[in-house]
């Protein structure tokens, strides 16, 4: 009797694992700072790690406590712009959807040299394939060094499908 009991617990156990398990690999994507190059649009993120410095402000306070639970970070997240040598913020995004910079910024010009931003800043455009061994390929990856919202300098890494192996997804 006894055994069966712990049989039946280590299956209880075994179930609710593998629900924990499933529960966290359906986690809602991040959102990510947008980014658009000419016609292109892709990801930014800073060099050392994750999401864009947003100027501060009460309203966006309490739009990132209201987003909590929308995904791994909230929101909003920024949407910026490289235009003649210059990385500008034009808009806002939630889970939502997009924010006007007035809502949130209402003394900052529409868009707004990103004048807050000093430091290296990677991009991602074009997602090409997910490679096994090398993770996701794209089209173009871009490093900027930036100051005070000027780009003083910028590399490009561009890719095509070859960079893809037989073995991707994609």
């Amino acid at each position: 009797m006894e055994k069966n009991f712990r049989l039946q617990l280590g299956k209880i156990c075994l179930s609710l694992l593998s629900i924990a398990v499933v529960g966290k690999a359906c986690a809602t994507e991040p959102l990510h700072d947008q980014y658009v190059v000419g016609a292109e649009r892709g990801w930014i993120f800073p060099s050392e790690c994750c999401w864009m410095k947003l100027p501060s402000s009460e309203r966006l306070i309490a739009l990132k406590k209201a987003e909590v639970g929308c995904s791994a970070i909230g929101g909003p997240v920024g949407k910026f712009k490289l235009d003649s040598g210059k990385l500008w913020l034009t808009g806002l995004l939630t889970c939502g959807g997009e924010i006007s910079l007035l809502d949130v910024f209402p003394d900052l010009e529409s868009p707004a040299l990103a004048s807050w931003l000093t430091g290296t800043f990677k991009t991602q455009i074009g997602f090409l394939c997910y490679d096994s061994s090398a993770g996701p390929i794209y089209s173009l990856r871009q490093v900027l060094t930036v100051e005070l919202g000027v780009v003083t300098a910028l590399s490009d890494t561009k890719n095509d499908t070859s960079a893809c192996s037989k073995d991707t997804g994609r």
